[in-house]
Formats: structure tokens, C-alpha cells, sequence
């Protein structure tokens, strides 16, 4: 029988709105350096010392400072408030919510689980992109664009975890259109109730829409850019399917200001980027 997708998605909007069902809570970790990073009185010592108490989140984000990705001169870091000064406060914290939404949200339903770690997947190649795409254009923060990307879909594993029991017993074709329908919005409501900067909140919730009232944000236009040229280099995607373009004449292309020796540029470096950062997220 086939599922009406937007009357099941009212279903699990009733859900959050009686309370039934929840957004994913941070690791304790990231609430804890949430915390310092609004304190003034604190800086990179006490963000370093609260890191140390948690092995996952201390061993990547020591890794990610080393990575090709990241790493700033040829020198090794190998302390945490070393790690802590060069990615600075508030990045180590968004680093660290793009770390749990890629290795802390998991689901026991392993059709599910096979949607999430493919989304996943997806993200990072647009987060790659969309890094190498400001570095080149310098239109934006590169690591900014690294951590949109990163987040930019978190919506779907905001409804994967919240609703698996309601999602699980469905053909997988009804899955992705009802996490399709869903899934901006949630990545909206959980980057606000994670109390994340409104930018990060404002590109999970109109990414890869073309609206009067979409935000003239160049870092929307770089992660709609990134996910188009991972697309069109191959790289399919659960979500957001972009149809037969021409890349030069899609806009958030166009207002990055990107041309065809960009792209080009990109592509080259797409696949050994995204291993690079495959092994500092562990």
C-alpha cells in the first residue's frame, strides 16, 4: 500500500509537537564546551582540559588539526590547547557538533542506519567541496564552509533518530520521501535548539531552494554549489537530487562567482580530500 507522504509527515509533526518525540541531545562533552566558550572568564586551556576528558572527541579533534584539511604551516600539533588555539574556541565547539552528528547518532534498525551512514557520506563530500570552493574563491571562511557542509543535512538524522519506531516498518522508497519532506525543517528546529549561530540554522533550513525568501548568504550559495559538483562529478546523493544542469548556469554557482577552471579545480582534489578527512573523523 502506498504511503501518503505528507499526511505521515503531519503524523510525525503531531509527534514533536505533543512531546512524543524528541531532537537529539549533544554528548555531554559538547554541552560542557558549549558552556565555556559563552563563559569571557574562560579560554583554550579549560576548552583543551574538558576535551581531554572525552577520548573521541580529544583523539579527532587532534587529528582534524593535522589534517591536510585543516593543518595551517608544517609543524605537527600534538597538544590540545595547541589544537584548541588554532582551530579557535567556537570552531573547536562547532567542530565538535559536526564530530557527533557524524559518529554519535546511530539508530538499531539497519535500514535506517544504512540512510544515515550514507548521508553521512554525502555530507562530507559537500563539506570538502564546499571548503576547497572558498579557498579558491576566498568568498567566504573555508572552514566555516567546511562545517556548513558538514551540517547542512543534519535534518535527516534529527527524524531518523526521533521517529525510527514510526519510519522502520516502511518500504525504504517511502523512507526517503517522507525524511525528503522532513528534513530541512528539523535541521532548522535541532541547529536552533542546539543553540548553534543562526547561519548554520539558516542553510539547514533553505539549502538547495531557490525562493523569494531565500537568504542572500554567500555561504548557502557555497554549499548548494559544492552539492551540485559533487553531483556532477559523479557522486549520488540520498537527498536533494540535482537534475541535468548545466553547472555554469546554476545559480548559487553563479553568484559564487565560480567558472569552469574552479570546478575543475575542485574535482581534482574532491576524492583524496574526502579520505583525508574520513581518517581524522576516525
Amino acid at each position: 500500500m502506498k504511503t501518503d507522504t505528507e499526511a505521515f509527515a503531519e503524523v510525525i509533526r503531531a509527534r514533536f509537537r505533543k512531546g512524543e518525540a524528541r531532537l537529539p541531545l549533544l554528548p555531554k562533552a559538547v554541552l560542557k564546551v558549549q558552556k565555556i566558550v559563552n563563559d569571557e572568564s574562560k579560554g583554550a586551556s579549560d576548552i583543551a582540559k574538558a576535551l581531554a576528558e572525552c577520548s573521541t572527541f580529544s583523539a579527532t579533534v587532534l587529528r582534524i588539526a593535522n589534517s591536510p584539511e585543516f593543518k595551517n604551516g608544517t609543524y605537527e600539533i600534538r597538544s590540545l590547547p595547541m589544537a584548541v588555539q588554532r582551530l579557535g574556541g567556537r570552531k573547536t565547539l562547532q567542530l565538535m557538533v559536526a564530530i557527533s552528528s557524524k559518529l554519535h547518532f546511530n539508530v538499531k534498525d539497519k535500514g535506517l542506519q544504512k540512510i544515515l551512514n550514507k548521508n553521512k557520506n554525502d555530507a562530507m563530500y559537500v563539506a570538502v567541496a564546499a571548503r576547497h570552493l572558498a579557498q579558491i574563491l576566498r568568498g567566504t571562511d573555508p572552514e566555516e564552509a567546511f562545517l556548513a557542509g558538514m551540517l547542512h543535512d543534519i535534518g535527516v538524522q534529527a527524524v531518523v533518530c526521533a521517529v525510527p519506531d514510526l519510519l522502520a516498518p516502511l518500504a525504504y522508497e517511502d523512507q526517503i520521501k517522507i525524511i525528503q519532506t522532513l528534513h530541512r525543517e528539523m535541521g532548522g528546529r535541532l541547529l536552533n535548539y542546539w543553540e548553534m549561530p543562526d547561519a548554520f540554522e539558516i542553510i539547514a533550513t533553505h539549502h538547495g531552494i531557490e525562493s523569494d525568501d531565500r537568504p542572500r548568504d554567500k555561504l548557502i550559495d557555497f554549499v548548494d554549489a559544492a552539492n551540485f559538483l559533487i553531483q556532477s562529478h559523479g557522486h549520488k546523493v540520498l537527498f536533494d537530487p540535482i537534475g541535468d544542469i548545466d553547472p555554469l548556469q546554476y545559480a548559487p554557482i553563479q553568484r559564487i562567482g565560480a567558472g569552469e577552471t574552479h570546478l575543475a579545480a575542485v574535482e581534482i582534489e574532491l576524492e583524496d580530500a574526502v579520505k583525508h578527512m574520513g581518517k581524522a573523523l576516525g
